[in-house]
């Protein structure tokens, strides 16, 4: 599932043109495809890859599997050409994608939070220094 969820934090963060449809597209899609790439091995011979290193004989089975990290990059890349089609479709059929207003205000801790983590860190300090 993760490399849906970095798809949609990469585009999210720097294309602001990225839809909400997109959004959920790499989130539930990137976990639909994982699920798929793992199970391919199960459906069709993977062996014609083994000359490009996509896929290696699993050692216990002799069964070509594609390795997690290719995997994994199949399913990123996927997922980040599905969301950029997605948020072109939609940003022509007129969609705007609401962003964030950030504001500095944002960012200003209250004084209850700031007393409440000082707290924590206090005890924590003084669990690790009793029981280390």
């Amino acid at each position: 599932m993760s490399p849906g969820i970095f798809a949609m934090f990469i585009l999210g963060f720097f294309w602001k043109k990225t839809t909400s449809n997109a959004a959920l597209f790499a989130t539930i899609g990137g976990f639909i495809l994982s699920i798929i790439f793992k199970k391919l091995p199960d459906w069709a011979d993977l062996s014609f890859l083994a000359s490009t290193g996509f896929s290696i004989p699993n050692p216990t089975t002799g069964i070509y599997e594609i390795p997690f990290l290719d995997r994994m990059g199949f399913v990123f890349a996927i997922c980040i050409i599905g969301m950029i089609i997605i948020s072109l479709i939609d940003n022509k059929r007129g969609v705007v994608p609401a962003g964030l207003e950030v504001d500095t205000t944002m960012f200003k801790p209250h004084k209850a939070f700031l007393i409440g983590a000082l707290i924590v860190a206090l005890l924590v300090t003084a669990l690790y220094s009793i029981y280390w």
